[in-house]
């Protein structure tokens, strides 16, 4: 049961970074950044480790 929980809120951190990661085109280190951040997420979200 923890673990869905888990798994949902690091979906929606990863959603909002990906919406965020969007608006700010014009900064390509933003984006590098926000990029990175969500590779670990994605990562973590389908239990890779």
């Amino acid at each position: 049961m923890i673990k869905y929980i888990y798994l949902a809120i690091v979906a929606f951190v990863l959603a909002l970074i990906g919406v965020n990661m969007f608006k700010k085109k014009d900064n390509f280190f933003f984006q590098l950044d926000a990029a990175l951040v969500m590779v670990t997420l994605l990562l973590r979200l389908l239990l890779i480790k």
